[in-house]
């Protein structure tokens, strides 16, 4: 197994778990001192860990919260300011799931180069 596929494995399973988990459970990140934290913020902290350690599977778990935030930022804006957004209910949209799996397409054409990053 490549390098690429390894990451690519790693990233759905990431997106797989976090959508399953806003799925089921529904509520919203935590708050701290008015501060919402939003899941693509973890992701931003991991990718940086990933690439001060120099580790592709932290690399992909990070990769993989934020592409799974994408499009409802792209659309919506961060959010964590204004709690604008209509809570998790912005993730089962149509267009939310649309632009996760288009996403998902776009980094798996891409996984080889994206892991070499790393």
């Amino acid at each position: 197994m490549t390098n690429g596929e390894y990451f690519f494995l790693i990233f759905l399973g990431t997106v797989a778990l976090t959508r399953f988990f806003i799925f089921t459970f529904k509520r919203p990140g935590p708050t701290i001192k008015g501060f919402r934290v939003r899941h693509y913020m973890y992701g931003v902290v991991l990718i940086l860990v990933a690439f001060l350690t120099n580790n592709l599977i932290i690399f992909a778990l990070g990769f993989g919260l934020i592409i799974d935030e994408l499009p409802v930022i792209l659309i919506k804006g961060p959010g964590h300011k204004d709690e604008h957004w209509r809570g998790m209910g912005d993730y089962s949209t149509k267009w939310s799931v649309a632009g996760v799996l288009i996403l998902i397409f776009v980094v798996y054409l891409f996984r080889s180069a994206i892991a070499g990053w790393i």
